[in-house]
């Protein structure tokens, strides 16, 4: 498979505790790669070194074979344009609007549009969650679950051809997870490269076509999702049904993630 990103040998020191350990991980292109792991272990910094978002002290990070960490601005920007990323608290801008904080990333790249077209983008997308008649609302105004909902939206009003995701269904409602799990369906559709660290099975279940398993700073099992299923190593095993049963029942989906 051809890699989207590619890291080499990170190294992540926090506090005098290295977070992540020497990890080298590949990315498929057009694929949804899920990052999984137990409370801690490093899978959220993993994603935001991908992203670019975390600078590591030791290794590399490359963006389709370009080294991310030394590129010229003009190409960072490009970077930048190119991918999304939904953070697990939101990450909105409080004393902006609803509607401003989906407009900044438009007016920012897209500084020739006028103000319909940028309208017209924002609220395209509000109206699929339902959120048009509160786009004056600022953070603050807004729950938890909402909050989380415009982070999505944010994420892909440049329609990345790479988004990020952290913990993207934590705290959302039945109703507008099910429209979330819509819209990932038609970016994966559309050959979207996903890269998401989740524990929701049935996000899971819907789109993982490559599984990177973290334990402790290491990688301990990657692979497409089938071949990590079928893992004879005890610790993939126990984690995969630790992590699902945090947060699932065992359901139908769950059921099949384990046993096949």
């Amino acid at each position: 498979m051809e890699d989207i990103i590619r890291l080499e040998k990170i190294s992540i020191l926090s506090q005098n505790f290295e977070v992540l350990h020497k990890v080298s991980v590949r990315l498929p292109r057009g694929k949804s790669t899920i990052i999984m792991g137990p409370s801690g272990c490093g899978k959220s910094t993993l994603l935001k070194v991908a992203a670019g978002i975390m600078i590591p002290e030791n290794g590399q990070v490359f963006w389709e074979e370009k080294n991310l960490l030394k590129l010229s601005e003009k190409k960072t920007a490009a970077f930048r344009k190119s991918n999304g990323f939904v953070f697990q608290d939101g990450a909105l801008w409080s004393n902006k609007s609803m509607f401003e904080n989906l407009a900044l990333p438009l007016q920012f790249y897209y500084r020739g549009w006028s103000r319909a077209e940028v309208e017209h983008r924002v609220f395209s997308l509000l109206d699929i969650m339902n959120l048009s008649s509160q786009s004056h609302l600022r953070p603050a105004q807004l729950s938890y679950g909402e909050r989380k909902l415009v982070s999505f939206l944010r994420a892909l009003v440049l329609k990345p051809s790479i988004i990020f995701m952290d913990e993207p269904t934590l705290s959302i409602d039945h109703e507008m997870r099910e429209r979330m799990f819509k819209m990932i369906k038609e970016l994966k559709a559309e050959g979207c490269s996903i890269i998401a660290v989740t524990h929701d099975s049935n996000l899971i279940s819907l789109i993982a076509d490559y599984l990177v398993i973290v334990k402790s700073g290491y990688i301990i099992e990657e692979g497409n999702f089938e071949q990590v299923r079928r893992s004879t190593n005890p610790e993939v095993s126990k984690i995969l049904a630790l992590v699902l049963s945090e947060a699932a029942t065992y359901d139908q989906d769950l059921l099949d993630l384990l046993n096949g």
